[in-house]
């Protein structure tokens, strides 16, 4: 194949992501996930503790299923709802609402592993558009509740937005695929190129129907032909194709995170976050931290037990929510 570097932007459109996929799930405050759509902002954040924080490793363990009822669970509880309430009642935000935002639950790879995180858009363009800063702040916030180690933005049209520039490409499915084949996918292009599966700089994310992959620490050429293989082997579409050639989008991306070992209190998201919001937070935080402890108390009761794996599932989605 005559892959070139070819770079182009895409106007107008501005996204924030953090490695993750969406699933077919409504969002706590009503809207869905449909396709990739340029004119919105794009978030996700793991709801997981990180390790650091607390020994999350009996729900790491668990199979993808089960990952992902817990994700589902942290949505359906209302802690985003809580979350933006916080910042809208202390004043943190002031342009993000229900009508502008939507949140659904999915998954996403990073370094060759699969996981299950809650994701957003948000409308960035018109008269219902919120504020780069209100999305930085929200971004922030969840990390800081859900105790992330980092969170990743991507400004896609805008190379001077955030920390450093990101080229990334879209394979876009025929419909939105579960996240057993946004995984199978990911795997795919890392039997292609283990380069761009395996890395610490590897990873994807699932927008509806559009798998969204930033470059990983290779080549131009090198990430474009694997990911350009992996497209015709699967048979999804490659994204963008400039004058017959597989190229890159370029955009602006950052990570912003706390390291938990040396802020226990989760000090750097904190200064990114108005002081007015912080007390409510850190309430949300506590409660999120209170569900983590239940469920991993749930899953040695249902080791061993006829049905577990069921029986799991089902435990894991009736969670009490804790709030």
């Amino acid at each position: 194949m005559n892959v070139v570097t070819n770079k182009v932007k895409r106007v107008g459109a501005a996204l924030v992501v953090l490695l993750v996929s969406f699933s077919q799930v409504e969002s706590a405050s009503g809207g869905t996930f449909e396709d990739f759509d340029p004119s919105l902002t794009y978030g996700a954040v793991e709801a997981i503790p990180n390790p650091a924080v607390v020994d999350t490793q009996p729900l790491r363990d668990q199979s993808l299923a089960v990952r992902e009822a817990l994700v589902e669970r942290v949505l359906a509880c209302g802690y985003v709802d809580r979350v933006l309430d916080a910042l809208t009642e202390t004043g943190a935000i002031s342009t993000i609402d229900d009508d502008n935002s939507s949140f659904a639950v999915g998954a996403g790879g990073f370094a060759g592993r699969t996981t299950a995180s809650i994701a957003y858009t948000v409308v960035d363009s018109g008269p219902e558009a919120a504020t780069e800063g209100d999305v930085e702040v929200l971004t922030n916030s969840l990390g800081y509740v859900f105790s992330q180690g980092s969170a990743f933005l991507l400004d896609a049209d805008d190379t001077t937005s955030f920390d450093f520039p990101a080229s990334h490409v879209v394979l876009i499915f025929d419909e939105t695929p579960t996240i057993e084949e946004s995984a199978a996918l990911f795997e795919t292009v890392g039997q292609i190129d283990p380069e761009l599966f395996s890395t610490s700089t590897s990873g994807y994310t699932q927008y509806g129907p559009a798998y969204l992959s930033l470059q990983s620490a290779v080549p131009d050429e090198q990430f474009i032909a694997g990911y350009a293989a992996a497209a015709a082997q699967v048979g999804v579409e490659y994204t963008p194709i400039v004058n017959g050639t597989p190229s890159l989008y370029e955009g602006g991306a950052a990570f912003p995170g706390n390291n938990w070992r040396t802020n226990p209190q989760g000090q750097a998201y904190l200064g990114r976050i108005p002081a007015t919001s912080h007390d409510e937070l850190a309430e949300i935080r506590a409660a999120h931290l209170r569900l983590i402890d239940h469920a991993q108390q749930v899953i040695p009761r249902r080791a061993g037990h006829p049905g577990s794996p069921a029986g799991l599932l089902k435990s894991i989605s009736h969670l009490p929510c804790r709030l």
